[in-house]
């Protein structure tokens, strides 16, 4: 055998020690290479973590939009019913008359709830007449003005 000779020994010594080496020089490219991609690695993640990101932001977005949209036609629904509404109370044959004081008194007293409810909503007029100087849309009976109410 081999190891019986004396050079063979030193032989099978070299041999192991350039396996050890061999082995030690694959491990070492291995971390080189594993380090030298860790970056790449790390950008990688902030991008998948940026475009998740970006998705979330778009699906939000679009979902404001749908809402702002659907809102904006119940608003056009709602003003374009009221109108029809006041158009129609408009051509009623008494819709000049003037309310009686207790009946105007208890229509304020519904406008300010209605305000208070919904404080979102435009409730000037309603707060001014509430005041009593206000020029509202319901005219109250004025007996010591010597003129007609409901006129101008």
């Amino acid at each position: 055998m081999i190891l019986a000779s004396p050079n063979g020994w030193r032989l099978a010594l070299g041999l192991v020690a350039a396996l050890v080496l061999a082995l030690a020089a694959a491990r070492l490219w291995e971390a080189g290479r594993r380090a030298g991609a860790a970056p790449l690695l790390a950008e990688a993640a902030a991008l998948r973590a940026a475009a998740t990101r970006s998705a979330l932001e778009a699906e939000g977005a679009r979902g404001q939009l749908a809402r702002a949209e659907a809102a904006s036609r119940a608003a056009l629904r709602l003003e374009t019913e009221t109108r029809a509404r006041i158009d129609a109370l408009n051509r009623l044959e008494d819709a000049d008359a003037p309310l009686d004081p207790d009946r105007l008194l208890e229509l304020r007293r519904a406008d300010r709830g209605l305000c208070d409810a919904a404080p979102g909503l435009a409730c000037g007029l309603a707060a001014a007449d509430a005041a009593g100087g206000g020029d509202g849309a319901v005219r109250g009976l004025r007996p010591a003005a010597g003129r007609d109410p409901g006129g101008p």
